[in-house]
């Protein structure tokens, strides 16, 4: 579930074990405001953070409430969102606080009010809250099911692998449909018509958080470079860099998915049509990509946290395909295929390098197109490079 962690600046030691509690629950938690990159509109970042969040989660102190407290813009822009808060927003009294003092809109739904451990109770309430979403979500289902036809049951299925899917990892997956399309332009690759079958793809790059988790588990791997300018407890939102195309495939074995082709990688930007960028065929701005970042360093304001930029997503639902980082597909380089290689193409037997899709923050925006390309070996590094996962529908 993606939480919104409401708290005053002041409180941040006594929210941070919350936040922990959550994340190790596999909740995606928007914690850190410290992670707006510099220039970035603050209630853009919130609003877009609040509207994406399934939990708004409010810690109550005296500090909260203050009249020059950032919670309070928070909770307008949580108001504007949800007019009526119930089974949205959740407001716990982490320190005693005047009935009076605290704004009419969380007085609307029941305080929580921990006895004894403040951070089991609450990470004990967001379970409840989760495990009630779970089963109305499959009673809505179900009933659905017992009332349809046949033809609105074939439709559900595919709008349910659409939307609702997660992966082993917990990252969220977005369903890309089976079909053709025009892949290519006749300047970076040659373009063709070809069919990909339906499949799963992580909507998000990989974050810093889940290549943690990945490290943990396989403790003899080396981590990637740049892994010591990051702590991902704090910054788990970005995305990971430095990662060769061989640490980038066993992620995705370690996570029961694999590396998407290329066809799968553009298909997903694309979505069926002949669109120039993701979110569409418009020239990209600072709003829907982050390129063009003046930057040194790829965690010193080069890269921004996963799925900021909502407005370039790709009609199958798939976020930053246009800048933050590139990203490894499975393929062997090719400058050109076969005229038959049309279904489901993979890209060369063998060869020597290894293909690399779209844009990174470095990047001007005539680089953005759907169409980027370009390779490097499978030991080959850089801090503009990570990756996502795919699978297919089937599994």
């Amino acid at each position: 579930m993606r939480i919104f962690l409401s708290y005053a600046s002041e409180d941040r030691a006594q929210v941070e074990p919350i936040r922990l509690a959550l994340a190790e629950q596999g909740h995606e938690v928007f914690f850190d405001r410290e992670d707006l990159q510099p220039g970035e509109a603050f209630d853009s970042r919130i609003r877009t953070a609040i509207e994406r969040c399934e939990l708004f989660l409010c810690l109550l102190t005296p500090n909260t409430v203050d009249a020059g407290s950032y919670t309070l813009s928070e909770l307008r822009i949580a108001e504007r969102v949800w007019p009526h808060p119930s089974g949205r927003v959740l407001p716990v009294v982490l320190a005693p606080v005047p009935l009076e003092n605290i704004p009419a809109y969380l007085r609307s739904v029941t305080l929580l009010e921990p006895v004894g451990n403040a951070t089991a109770s609450i990470a004990d309430a967001v379970h409840q809250i989760a495990r009630v979403r779970r089963r109305q979500r499959a009673r809505r289902i179900a009933l659905w099911m017992l009332a349809a036809l046949v033809p609105a049951l074939a439709a559900l299925y595919w709008i349910t692998q659409r939307s609702g899917a997660v992966s082993r990892d917990g990252a969220p997956l977005a369903f890309i449909e089976a079909g053709v399309f025009t892949m290519g332009d006749d300047v970076s690759f040659p373009m063709r018509e070809v069919y990909v079958s339906a499949f799963y793809m992580d909507k998000l790059e990989i974050t810093t958080a889940r290549y943690a988790k990945f490290l943990k588990a396989n403790g003899s791997l080396a981590p990637p470079d740049e892994w010591d300018s990051v702590n991902p407890e704090l910054h788990g939102e970005l995305p990971v860099v430095g990662v060769s195309w061989r640490d980038a495939h066993a992620y995705c074995r370690w996570a029961g998915k694999r590396l998407p082709t290329e066809a799968e990688w553009e298909k997903a930007a694309r979505d069926g049509d002949a669109r120039m960028y993701p979110g569409g065929d418009d020239e990209p701005t600072a709003g829907v990509a982050a390129y063009a970042r003046a930057a040194e360093h790829a965690y010193q304001g080069g890269v921004t946290p996963v799925g900021t930029h909502a407005a370039g997503r790709s009609r199958a639902g798939v976020d930053d395909l246009a800048g933050n980082v590139s990203e490894w597909v499975s393929d062997w380089y090719a400058d050109s295929v076969g005229s038959d290689d049309v279904r489901d193409p993979s890209g060369p037997a063998d060869g020597t390098d290894k293909t690399i899709r779209g844009s990174a923050w470095r990047d001007p925006a005539e680089r953005l197109e759907v169409t980027r390309r370009y390779f490097a070996s499978e030991d080959h590094r850089a801090d503009d490079i990570g990756f996502r996962c795919a699978k297919d529908a089937s599994e």
